[in-house]
């Protein structure tokens, strides 16, 4: 491998890991504050790939990266209300029906938009290349990593440094005491919900003119990236960066050494993880 392939396929596997990371902080942020396993979040995903289509079309692709994502959001507020007489109930009624608000979204996406795989255009000031190391980048590429990292550090910050944050950490750490504080909890679940699955959204927007989608892969996506959410530690928010960065990489190098193995590598990557630390890659051990 030369020198400036290995740094095409370098930027090819951070740009998969940072959208794949867009999905997977949604998923750990509703985990880890809600204690439930949303087993709709590739719909989502893929539905806010299906949006950008349409308003894009109309508006441009710059609006939709705003848009889509508050759209998508408001959609999960109303999933989050359905999904709340189950709260406190075994987790498996949760993820069938959150397994069944995935089916309808699919069925509603083939309804509105067919069976078609659809690809969008970019737009052009995201078109063309630049010069690095030799080589010539996509921009959209960069483009990909450098919403991603913005994103990434806005969650960061909203975590660790917001009230809201504060109020999640708390609710982690100590539901029922965050509760008799006086604070509205169920408030509290609808809007990490609606985080989660616009973040979910933002990933559908990047994703739009790089790979085509299908309306059911949103049934798909989300086994696609469990590896990646076991690897960072289920209920790890920290863990979900570099773990989607390394499964990124490792498909990326992958699919050029070890091309017949590819569709299995993450998930011997997560099994290699689980020996490693059950908890997760990026999870500190139990006891330490």
């Amino acid at each position: 491998m030369t020198v400036s392939f290995f740094f095409q396929t370098l930027i090819t596997g951070i740009s998969n890991g940072m959208v794949a990371y867009l999905m997977v902080a949604g998923v750990s942020l509703i985990i880890s504050g809600m204690n439930m396993v949303n087993f709709g979040q590739g719909a989502f995903y893929v539905l806010g790939t299906y949006l950008t289509y349409t308003i894009a079309a109309k508006l441009g692709f710059v609006p939709a990266l705003f848009i889509v994502p508050l759209i998508v959001a408001g959609i999960g507020y109303f999933v989050e209300k359905a999904t709340r007489p189950l709260f406190g109930k075994n987790m498996l009624y949760i993820m069938l029906l959150t397994y069944g608000v995935a089916y309808m979204v699919c069925d509603m996406m083939v309804m509105i938009w067919g069976y078609s795989i659809r690809l969008l255009a970019l737009p052009k000031f995201l078109q063309g290349g630049v010069q690095m190391f030799g080589i010539n980048f996509p921009i959209y590429y960069l483009f990909e990593i450098a919403v991603s990292a913005a994103i990434a550090f806005a969650f960061w910050f909203m975590i660790n440094k917001t009230k809201l944050g504060m109020l999640t950490r708390a609710i982690i750490s100590d539901r029922p005491m965050v509760a008799n504080l006086g604070v509205n909890v169920n408030q509290m679940f609808s809007i990490l919900f609606m985080i989660g699955i616009g973040i979910a959204g933002l990933g559908g927007v990047l994703n739009a003119p790089v790979t085509g989608q299908s309306p059911k892969e949103g049934l798909s996506v989300f086994g696609n990236v469990m590896p990646i959410l076991v690897i960072g530690g289920l209920r790890n928010m920290d863990g979900c960066l570099p773990a989607a960065l390394l499964v990124g990489l490792v498909n990326a190098f992958g699919a050029i050494y070890l091309p017949q193995y590819y569709n299995v590598l993450p998930a011997a990557l997560m099994v290699i993880a689980m020996a490693i630390n059950p908890q997760g890659l990026f999870t500190k051990k139990e006891g330490r």
